[in-house]
């Protein structure tokens, strides 16, 4: 179970790396080429892993959530219901018990 989901998270985020390593190369030739300057190439290039680290955090959040939903596990939502419908029974077994 846990290598499945492993094993899609690596596969977001080696897709992720490439394509922003890919990114990274064609600001260097720009830099290279004079068609940026150094600032503004270190600049983007920042940009360009901060953009990256924001959408792995959601791809894999996405991934992980929909490999939950089908291996059926309960979500947080879930369980606070069921504690929430616990609670609720156990005060009106209480509150019958003090009828009697």
């Amino acid at each position: 179970m846990m290598d499945d989901i492993k094993k899609a998270l690596l596969v977001g985020v080696g897709s992720t790396a490439i394509a922003l390593e890919k990114a990274v190369e064609q600001v260097d030739k720009l830099v290279s080429r004079g068609k940026l300057t150094v600032a503004e190439g270190k600049k983007l290039t920042e940009e360009l892993i901060q953009r990256k680290n924001k959408e792995v955090s959601m791809e894999e959040k996405e991934t992980l959530e929909a490999i939950l939903l089908e291996m059926n596990v309960a979500q947080r939502k879930d369980i606070e219901d069921l504690e929430a419908k616990v609670e609720e029974l156990e005060r009106k077994l209480t509150d019958k018990s003090t009828e009697v």
